[in-house]
């Protein structure tokens, strides 16, 4: 090996290593509540360091959330290119969807993140981050698959001519949001029904599929 390949490599790993860190302390708590240097000391580097491979927290928090993203991206096609009707694409975009909500839970939360916490971002920094601009296109990747397997079963004849394909997609995106972000009260009605997460998030894709069907 190289030696340019061989410092490639090791500048990876130590990227790897922030990113791990920082998922760490992020997932249970608040953007504002962690701090770079808790985040250096939780890698074991200095503050400035940390600096070399990520010019602000924003950048730092969003790399989390693009190595979370392209997993559920790749996942998302995987599937939906299983299907041959729209409907079945759709139905495999939705199922990849709770797949990957349930296997990735903290990527599915920090993507997802509360309204709250998105305030305690410097939107200068966020918007300037190439971290969060790989994460937007990726994100409108995987709407644009939603979309285009509503529209081609629109085409079919197998879902409704009145639904509009970027609405659907987006109600789909807002209650996966809702869904994330859902309060303690919410979540103790459907306990004391005998309804488990994954009951729910099934009954959800039902229920979505039932308004869309011709």
């Amino acid at each position: 090996m190289s030696l340019a390949k061989w410092k490639e490599r090791e500048r990876e790993q130590r990227q790897n290593d922030i990113i791990d860190a920082a998922r760490k302390l992020l997932i249970d708590r608040d953007f504002d509540e962690v701090s770079m240097d808790e985040i250096a000391r939780e890698v074991g580097l200095g503050k400035s360091t940390l600096y070399l491979y990520f010019k602000n927290k924003e950048s730092l928090y969003f790399a989390i959330v693009l190595r979370g993203i392209r997993i559920w991206d790749k996942m998302i096609k995987e599937e939906v290119e299983k299907g041959s009707t729209g409907l079945e694409k759709f139905i495999a975009y939705g199922n990849a969807n709770r797949e990957f909500s349930t296997k990735y839970p903290d990527y599915f939360r920090l993507l997802y993140s509360p309204s709250s916490i998105k305030k305690q971002f410097d939107m200068d920094k966020m918007n300037s981050s190439e971290e969060f601009q790989e994460v937007r296109g990726l994100f409108k990747e995987i709407m644009s698959v939603g979309i285009d397997s509503i529209q081609k079963g629109i085409d079919n004849g197998e879902i409704r001519p009145d639904v509009d394909p970027v609405e659907a997609a987006i109600l789909l995106s807002v209650i996966f949001n809702g869904k994330v972000n859902m309060g303690d009260w919410a979540k103790e009605m459907l306990e004391n029904r005998g309804i488990d997460e994954e009951k729910f998030t099934s009954d959800i894709g039902d229920l979505f599929l039932h308004m869309l069907r011709k």
